[in-house]
């Protein structure tokens, strides 16, 4: 079934009005006509089962089952990217199950500014891939900050991706504590800069012994992290 998800708190028995986007996608895409049923994500993680109405409105029939929400809330601080790299990051990793992306700039980033429509357009992303991997919240993209404004969340575990760290999965376990992820950009981190997050309490980890690419590295990680079964790199260290 079709979700969407919209900014909306509901009730049952209440109705919201659609964006015209959504409306679009759902009369014109999707062939979709009054009274026909979809799912909708409520700003609150409430999934409805609702109602298509005339004039682009639905109807909150009854909230659903939520089953299969992630086991660990992931935030990735992301070092900016070159074209729009970025916004494949936020779709890779909203897939993946990470619920808040928080742009980086660091010594090796070449973009160095985040412009008000490339913010809405990351949004945009979001939203659109937590509606197609049925995730149960839109991520949220946060401002841009360099390496000395981040910290480990209260309450979070903080790790970093590092090449030189040791092959090993023992930081994958059963721990249901939300992870806060720092990923580097294409060259990665400097020394300096892993100093600094070391400081701060992020720790190092590697994912093995290949080389992902900048945008991937992130999505990769959550999967890992989401996941029941903890894998082995070859001869854990």
């Amino acid at each position: 079934m079709i979700r969407l998800a919209v900014e909306a708190l509901a009730r049952r028995g209440e109705t919201a009005q659609l964006t015209p986007q959504d409306s679009h996608y759902l009369r014109v895409v999707m062939r979709k006509k009054p009274g026909d049923a979809i799912e909708v994500l409520t700003r609150d993680g409430t999934v409805w089962l609702c109602r298509l109405m005339e004039a682009g409105r639905v109807r909150f029939d009854e909230p659903l089952a939520q089953n299969g929400a992630p086991r660990r809330r992931i935030m990735l601080f992301q070092a900016l990217l070159k074209g729009d790299r970025f916004g494949e990051v936020v779709e890779r990793g909203t897939e993946a199950g990470i619920v808040a992306f928080i742009p980086l700039v660091t010594a090796r980033t070449i973009v160095r500014q985040v412009s008000g429509n490339k913010q809405t357009r990351w949004e945009t992303i979001a939203k659109e891939a937590s509606e197609q991997s049925r995730a149960f919240e839109v991520p949220r993209i946060g401002d841009l900050v360099t390496i000395d404004d981040i910290a480990v969340p209260e309450d979070h575990e903080g790790y970093v991706l590092d090449p030189r760290a040791p092959a090993q999965s023992a930081w994958l376990t059963s721990s249901t504590k939300p992870v806060a992820l720092a990923v580097g950009p294409e060259g990665g981190f400097t020394p300096e800069e892993y100093h600094k997050l070391y400081a701060k309490g992020f720790q190092p980890i590697s994912l093995g012994p290949r080389v992902y690419r900048a945008e991937n590295a992130g999505a990769f990680a959550a999967v890992l992290f989401l996941q029941d079964v903890t894998p082995t790199f070859g001869q854990d260290c």
